[in-house]
């Protein structure tokens, strides 16, 4: 099972610093943000006063873990994606860490579950649909991953409106 979350801004560039590689961007409410770019070709392409949508994406996926899986008990991976040149310019950039615990305890009547960390902290979490309770017992070992993802690119408006 799994959730996610997309959300999505618009704003423009406030002001492109090349020497050091630097773009500051603005949302929709006046929030400033300085970004580093890495791809000279973003860089580039980067103008004060065009526009740039950004999208955030929030992942989790929570499953079972299969019989003579081997998994690490923690791990972490992260990159950046960045557009060649005569590509629309933008990059993506991610981090996906992904944990093994152990269910502790089960209530069905609170709909939570407590589950077992790698360090052996016991976190008590709600249970977002409390049908799935009937596939898990205590004692089954559970893969939750979160994976982070921001997606910025130079588009122009579509004039459609939002």
């Amino acid at each position: 099972m799994g959730s996610e979350t997309v959300v999505t801004v618009h704003g423009k560039i406030v002001s492109v610093n090349r020497p050091k590689k630097l773009v500051t961007l603005e949302g929709p409410r006046g929030k400033q943000v300085t970004i580093h770019v890495y791809n000279p070709y973003n860089l580039e392409a980067a103008k004060a006063g065009a526009p740039f949508i950004a999208k955030f994406y929030e992942i989790v996926s929570i499953r079972k873990l299969l019989p003579g899986e081997s998994l690490p008990a923690a791990s972490l991976a992260e990159g950046i994606v960045s557009a060649a040149p005569g590509l629309e310019p933008g990059a993506v950039a991610g981090t996906q860490t992904q944990m093994v615990v152990t269910i502790d305890s089960i209530d069905k009547d609170k709909k939570t579950v407590a589950v077992e960390g790698p360090d052996g902290s016991v976190e008590t979490v709600s249970v977002a649909n409390p049908a799935n309770l009937k596939h898990v017992k205590v004692g089954d070992k559970i893969v939750v991953t979160l994976t982070n993802v921001v997606a910025i690119a130079l588009e122009p408006e579509s004039g459609n409106g939002p």
